[in-house]
């Protein structure tokens, strides 16, 4: 009789346990991210589609979720997280201009935003003041980069969709420096068929110093829900060694929160 009960008890016991579990799976939605190409940060061939696909997925998987990248130009993800045809943005700046359509998750990596010559460039500082009259080529709606010459009207600005044009714009002379994060940029050269064939500099100092974290749209339904895995999920994996295995994966030094 007892040991009837008992196995009654135990049966009674995972059966609650395995229903808490599949409601609780039934609630993480697969998710879909978009990010875009972007040196080692983001690349299809790339270990985890690139450091920053890599470590946001590798949360989200800690967190119980099913989740899939999709890399695309940067103005179409933004749009379509925008609209919720993607559940978030793998990484953004953090800025003015996506404020009023995302939230934020946690800060994942940190960056500065210079101006990046040739080598042989006459131009020898990173000053606003020094650009006047120059040409400046910039990714478009790369996070508060175009806000950074709202009240430069002595500095053109050149806009493309993919990170891709620019070395080969100021190689050309097209453009006099590129406005970017220089670690994501040199990466992207280190790997351009035919080879770039210039040395860069980034003229100091930088404009900007950026927080990247994911981005979610206001209005997704699931929001709260999202942002709260997210944070317990990463806290967790951070504290288990998350970026120093990253950074061997990828063979990338980066600069992320150390708190």
């Amino acid at each position: 009789m007892i040991r009837h009960s008992f196995a009654m008890v135990a049966a009674v016991f995972l059966s609650v346990v395995l229903s808490l579990q599949a409601s609780d799976a039934a609630a993480k939605k697969p998710i879909t991210i978009c990010g875009t190409p972007w040196g080692k940060l983001g690349g299809e061939n790339l270990p985890g589609q690139g450091f920053v696909p890599d470590i946001v997925m590798r949360v989200f998987r800690h967190a119980g979720y099913e989740i899939k990248t999709e890399l695309v130009p940067w103005p179409r993800c933004v749009e379509h997280a925008k609209k919720q045809k993607y559940d978030l943005i793998a990484s953004a700046w953090q800025g003015p201009n996506f404020a009023p359509h995302f939230d934020y998750l946690n800060v994942i990596l940190h960056d500065t935003i210079n101006f990046i010559t040739l080598e042989d460039a006459a131009l020898k500082s990173g000053s606003m003041t020094s650009f006047h009259g120059k040409k400046v080529g910039l990714v478009r709606e790369a996070g508060g980069l175009e806000a950074l010459f709202n009240d430069q009207p002595k500095i053109a600005v050149h806009r493309v969709a993919k990170l891709k044009s620019l070395p080969k714009m100021l190689a050309h002379g097209r453009i006099d420096a590129i406005v970017t994060d220089p670690v994501s940029l040199n990466e992207f050269v280190k790997k351009m068929d035919p080879p770039f064939g210039h040395k860069l500099v980034a003229q100091q100092p930088p404009l900007k110093i950026n927080f990247n974290s994911p981005m979610i749209a206001k209005g997704h339904p699931d929001k709260s829900q999202i942002m709260a895995d997210f944070d317990r999920a990463y806290k967790d994996l951070k504290g288990k060694g998350l970026y120093q295995n990253l950074i061997k994966i990828h063979d990338l030094q980066v600069q992320y929160p150390k708190k």
